[in-house]
């Protein structure tokens, strides 16, 4: 990991494909916790979305606490620091909040690098409601943080987020193939600037300027 002066920790892990094929897990322990994620993800998704009767809900409960039990009693590891100390993995892939493919949090996103652009593509399901049928504006933010970071990486240096300037042009529909661009526009020493937008078909949904501040040892 890389340390800047504000004390801020940046994950160099992150590797951008170069293909829009979903890259394959690193072990088989990590296949197990990305089918877990997206088993959790359909229980949320269900739950939110069917009228399943209480004595249902209480007995899927019971079960759940017991299984979590059972999980909380193996040695834990906090963070993606400890993860990358114990093996190598592509950390924010794999657990990140946005679209970690291991994450049940997250929405799994197809993310690819193709003419010094990268390309993003995802489906954001009811979980991730705001306005009646469509994309909570608070998970478009998230997913343009997360977005144009991994843009900030073409050019050498991580750095961390600075400013994201969000314009929501439309409504961004929920359940249905949503596409992600984004390139840097321009760099100033330590300063890159990216751009980026959300369509759905032709239609930009949302656009974001973001301002990354890469450390200091890495220009």
């Amino acid at each position: 990991m890389t340390k800047i002066s504000s004390g801020y920790l940046l994950d160099p892990s992150m590797h951008v494909n170069e293909t829009p094929d979903v890259m394959p897990p690193r072990s088989d322990n990590w296949r197990a916790r990305r089918e877990l994620a997206d088993a959790l993800r359909k229980l949320n998704n269900a739950v939110l979305t069917t009228a399943a009767p209480t004595e249902q809900l209480d007995a899927l409960t019971a079960m759940l606490r017991n299984e979590v039990a059972r999980i909380e009693a193996n040695t834990r590891v906090y963070g993606r620091l400890e993860f990358l100390g114990r093996e190598t993995t592509d950390a924010i892939y794999e657990m990140g909040p946005a679209f970690g493919q291991s994450n049940a949090v997250s929405i799994p996103m197809h993310v690819w690098t193709e003419n010094g652009k990268v390309h993003g593509t995802l489906t954001a399901d009811w979980s991730r409601e705001g306005p009646f049928g469509h994309v909570h504006g608070g998970v478009i933010a998230l997913l343009f943080d997360q977005f144009l970071g991994i843009a900030q990486r073409i050019v050498k240096g991580t750095g961390r987020t600075a400013t994201l300037s969000i314009s929501y042009h439309h409504p961004t529909p929920l359940n249905q193939p949503l596409r992600l661009l984004a390139e840097v526009s321009r760099v100033d020493g330590r300063k890159k600037f990216v751009t980026g937008g959300i369509w759905f078909g032709e239609l930009r949904t949302a656009s974001c300027e973001g301002l990354f501040i890469s450390s200091r040892d890495s220009v």
